[in-house]
């Protein structure tokens, strides 16, 4: 029997069947041995005994949410408590990228927002959308902003992610009622939202699975310097045509990257965004 693991912890899981059935299934330490632990979206083969004997080599993985074969990464961006902050968003695009897995974002909240903010939130959409990144702006009181998002995730499998109190599982909720996803409440006093999904699920959905993932705001990136280089939102695939192969795009001459920014190609306030992320990663050596 083959299937996908949806959820699970250590060597127990929850597998669905092609035949649309979820059933548990163990693994034996020896497989676990020799392939590595197993991963929420791991496609498998089950023995007759309901244990799974092989695990199918996998398109990408996440290490945090803890995920394999992505089709897209939908990064989920509060734009009202909390705050949108650009900084998390280019850092949740570089992590992307680098694992090969295709993002969408999503601007949620959109009705909680007066005029001035609004347009903010639009130039901050049209920027991303300008660089190739398919944007939606949400919110839970109109249904029918969501349809777009309905049809692009169709038959596909769908990991959502973010800072905790982004609306995720509110989000999750609107586009099926029946996950009935438990949403956390923002607190002022810490400045960020409360947790309520505790672990990475995958749940059927319109021919194609969708993850809730438990929220973060601090995100380590698996990455050195040379990879954000190349992945960071905007620089691929224009840093092939720096002079220098190794080019970090900050005082080295004939950087394709600097010329864009100087042509208002890419922002300021995400190449500032870039500095900061590649400062971080210098002080983690």
């Amino acid at each position: 029997m083959n299937g996908i693991i949806i959820s699970g912890t250590r060597r127990s899981y929850v597998v669905y069947l092609e035949d649309k059935r979820e059933v548990e299934a163990t693994t034996r330490k020896t497989l676990v041995y020799q392939n590595g632990p197993l991963y929420i979206g791991d496609y498998v083969t089950l023995d007759q005994d309901g244990i799974i004997a092989e695990v199918k080599p996998r398109k990408n993985r996440l290490i945090r949410p803890k995920i394999a074969n992505v089709s897209y990464g939908a990064i989920v961006c509060s734009t009202y408590q909390p705050s949108f902050s650009s900084y998390l968003l280019d850092k949740y695009l570089s992590y992307l990228l680098f694992c090969d897995v295709k993002p969408l974002i999503l601007f949620t909240k959109m009705d909680m927002l007066d005029s001035s903010s609004l347009l903010k939130i639009k130039e901050y959409a049209n920027y991303y959308s300008s660089l190739g990144f398919p944007t939606y702006l949400l919110s839970t009181k109109d249904q029918s902003s969501f349809s777009q998002l309905k049809k692009d995730i169709f038959g596909k499998i769908t990991i959502f992610m973010g800072q905790t109190g982004a609306g995720k599982s509110s989000a999750l909720n609107v586009i099926d009622p029946s996950f009935n996803r438990q949403i956390g409440e923002f607190s002022l006093a810490l400045g960020r939202g409360k947790h309520k999904t505790k672990e990475v699920v995958l749940l059927p959905y319109a021919g194609g699975l969708i993850g809730d993932t438990p929220g973060f705001s601090a995100l380590e990136l698996p990455m050195n310097k040379n990879d954000l280089a190349h992945s960071f939102p905007g620089f691929d695939p224009h840093f092939l045509n720096c002079y220098y192969r190794n080019c970090l795009h900050i005082a080295e001459n004939k950087c394709t990257i600097k010329e864009r920014l100087a042509k208002g190609k890419i922002s300021e306030e995400s190449y500032n965004n870039y500095i900061k992320i590649l400062e971080e990663l210098n002080e983690r050596k």
